[in-house]
């Protein structure tokens, strides 16, 4: 991958062309200081970021164009306090100051596009940042990157939006090798994994920014090549984490897409998929998670059906037949063992899985004792949009997550 290998002069004097001449942002994720003591906070706002794509139809919506709740002062406790029916925030700006007042320092972005309403017109990147500013929020990463950053014009665009929205960090949710036949051969995953580690070396040694990728539950389904049958059992998240450049490749767990993946893909044995080991193998790769919370599927499905779900019927829930989002850490995945009630899939015996350790302790055993360095707590749910019984789910689910995190120790 020679073209790749390309120095920043080179890329200062392309990236001209695709608007990329402002200077390299001063700001990247520092060393900030760690909880200490017992009763210390685990997320605090420099760390608590918001994941557009679990409000993505917030930034979708002309500001005030609906109606709808974001919770009163006792939500999720009392769920009956849903306070006022209120125009809801829409549009960048709106939006970011809505999640700076709950108590966001940071936004991950997976796309720069608002309703095209707002302004007439999409905005600049440059204008982008300067809702960020006015909010206080940082921009932590993006969900636009991948290997199509291999292409060099690709790569400049995606270097010049960095360096604008101050981002040192490009990832990606989509699969280092799409999904069909192409998926289960060998050849092309180790194809995709030198890519990655070229990649990697060159954003990071020449620009500093750390690729990553964030594993979706394809990622856990077995390479499951005919003429390899060493790999036939493999999961492929594992071969890439052992055949990708540690020192340049990095990962963004999801804390729902690798529990569901558990009970989905059992191997052939009955063993499960270990998410605790994983991230302790690779603590020096994690760059952050994602924080979804869920609760088990009742009844517990035959796998490859998924075993979580991020929504509930709540008692009290005065809308939307009662069915509400599971805010952070009110689910059994959020609270762990031995509130999880289990039946992680057939094979497996009953009752509560030891692997679901909760996020007190994803957060302090795997941060504090093993990880070096900054990771950030990005709040996230898939199924955060709502639906015209409930339009302000997605902001009410961002604030009162930001509430509970805020408030953990």
């Amino acid at each position: 991958m020679d073209e790749v290998r390309m120095d920043r002069r080179k890329f200062l004097g392309g990236a001209a062309g695709v608007g990329a001449a402002a200077a390299l942002a001063s700001w990247a994720p520092g060393a900030l200081s760690k909880p200490g003591g017992p009763k210390a906070p685990i997320v605090f706002k420099d760390t608590l970021v918001c994941q557009h794509f679990s409000v993505r139809d917030a930034t979708a919506r002309v500001d005030k164009s609906v109606m709808g709740y974001l919770g009163g002062p006792n939500y999720p406790e009392d769920p009956t306090d849903l306070g006022p029916l209120v125009p809801l925030p829409g549009g960048f700006v709106e939006v970011f100051n809505f999640l700076a007042g709950c108590g966001y320092g940071g936004f991950e972005f997976f796309q720069y596009t608002q309703n095209v309403n707002t302004l007439g017109r999409q905005p600049t990147t440059a204008e982008i940042r300067s809702y960020l500013d006015n909010a206080g929020i940082k921009s932590v990463g993006t969900h636009t990157g991948g290997l199509g950053m291999t292409n060099p014009t690709t790569r400049a665009q995606q270097l010049a939006i960095a360096d604008t929205l101050g981002h040192r960090m490009i990832g990606t949710a989509g699969p280092p090798v799409a999904e069909g036949p192409a998926a289960n051969l060998l050849a092309n995953w180790q194809t995709a994994c030198d890519q990655y580690s070229q990649l990697g070396e060159l954003m990071y040694e020449q620009y500093g920014i750390k690729i990553y990728l964030h594993p979706e539950q394809t990622n856990w389904q077995f390479i499951n090549d005919p003429a390899h049958p060493e790999v036939q059992s493999k999961y492929r998240i594992d071969f890439w984490v052992e055949n990708t450049d540690p020192r340049y490749v990095f990962i963004e767990p999801d804390t729902f897409h690798m529990y569901n993946a558990r009970g989905r893909f059992p191997k052939a044995d009955g063993s499960l998929w270990d998410p605790i080991g994983f991230m302790f193998d690779n603590w020096k790769r994690l760059v952050a998670w994602h924080v979804k919370d869920a609760n088990r599927a009742v009844p517990p499905p035959a796998p490859p059906g998924n075993p979580w779900t991020q929504t509930m019927t709540r008692p009290g829930f005065p809308i939307n037949g009662g069915v509400d989002i599971i805010n952070s850490l009110e689910g059994h995945l959020g609270k762990g063992y031995p509130a999880d009630p289990g039946a992680v899939a057939p094979a497996a015996a009953p009752g509560p899985d030891p692997k679901v350790i909760g996020f007190r302790k994803m957060f302090t055993e795997i941060r504090s004792n093993r990880a070096k360095g900054f990771k950030y707590h990005i709040v996230e749910s898939d199924s955060g949009p709502g639906m015209a019984a409930d339009q302000g789910r997605s902001l009410r689910h961002a604030k009162a997550s930001a509430k509970l995190l805020l408030a953990l120790k």
